[in-house]
């Protein structure tokens, strides 16, 4: 096997529409939709062959080092999703792997709702596909990065981080009773994605969350919110068809509309200091807002007249806030090799 250094770039995702119907207790009923898209913040790694058969993982973001050997490496709590990838591809492999060097970092602080975890998975699988020559395609990385975390791992969660991870750009995902997943690349006009994003402001709260135990709390009362699911999956419908109509005008309040569904559904979705930050932002101007992922933190997507955006912003600083300058990102995980 040759000797080579792996580079693997991520991108993370903002879940604009359709998130917790995408959860398997709902689709396995009714189907779900989801709309996101990724943005240029990334997860980052790196794979250097040894000449031994001993494995260092380092974890830029929890300042951790593990440790172990190609023959084992059991879970203790540290860096254990990284060791899943490595462990599910040690069974895939037909061959003989030796030792390497893994670190990895990213651009989001962990618990930012931006599908984190799921993207720290797909940008190792991408790492171990360029090393081993894994003849994957898009949508068995993306099955093989959910079945690691939700199978191998039992990590609560849905599947719309992974595919999106996996795609990159604009997509409306249809995830269907029987199991198949269809990720449908939304062609929008580039000037309505200009202008998306140009009344889009997003900020971080400071406010971190673990999405599988929210997902856990959510799932507890599945009965009871299939109703409030039913409305969110329409919400990803809805923002589709108003970038694809070319019509933003009430984009705000479909963010809205959706986050008060979302809220709903357990009180662990926000709390006191979430809340005040959702009045200022929208006693400042703002149309609409949410937050992305799970809830109980992470980050706040607001929509707003762009001349709005700098009080709103201002505002929120004041409460202990981050605006974070982003762009669209349309490509899906990347990996390249240094000989």
């Amino acid at each position: 096997m040759e000797r080579k250094s792996i580079r693997s770039v991520a991108p993370l995702r903002l879940g604009i529409a359709g998130g917790s119907s995408d959860l398997p207790s709902f689709v396995e009923m009714y189907g779900g939709y989801v709309l996101n898209a990724t943005i240029n913040k990334y997860v980052y790694a790196s794979l250097t062959p040894r000449l031994d058969d001993l494995i260092s993982i380092k974890s830029h973001d929890y300042n951790i080092v593990a440790k172990g050997t190609t023959k084992n490496l059991p879970y203790d709590g540290n860096l254990d999703l990284i060791k899943a990838v490595i462990n599910r591809v040690k069974k895939l492999y037909d061959g003989y792997i030796p030792g390497f060097d893994i670190i990895v970092s990213s651009d989001a602080p962990p618990g930012a709702g931006l599908g984190t975890s799921s993207t720290v998975v797909v940008a190792i699988l991408g790492l171990f596909r360029e090393w081993l020559d894994f003849h994957l395609n898009c949508y068995e990385m993306a099955h093989l990065a959910w079945e690691i975390e939700r199978i191998d791992l039992k990590m609560a969660g849905g599947s719309q981080d992974q595919y999106s991870s996996v795609f990159g750009g604009f997509n409306f995902m249809e995830f269907h009773k029987d199991g198949e997943v269809i990720i449908n690349p939304l062609k929008i006009r580039s000037w309505v994605l200009r202008e998306l994003q140009h009344n889009l402001l997003l900020v971080y709260t400071g406010l971190t969350h673990v999405s599988s135990d929210l997902i856990k709390e959510q799932e507890k009362k599945s009965d009871q919110n299939t109703e409030y699911i039913k409305h969110i999956k329409n919400a990803a419908i809805a923002a589709k068809e108003s970038l694809l109509t070319e019509d933003l005008t009430n984009f705000g309040n479909i963010l809205s509309l959706e986050w008060d569904y979302k809220k709903k559904l357990s009180p662990m979705v926000t709390n006191d200091v979430v809340d005040v930050m959702e009045q200022t932002a929208l006693d400042n101007g703002a149309e609409g807002l949410k937050l992305t992922g799970a809830g109980g933190g992470g980050m706040m997507i607001i929509y707003t007249d762009w001349s709005k955006k700098q009080a709103i912003a201002k505002a929120l600083i004041e409460l202990g806030c981050q605006p974070w300058d982003f762009s669209w990102e349309h490509k899906g995980v990347y990996t390249w090799s240094i000989r």
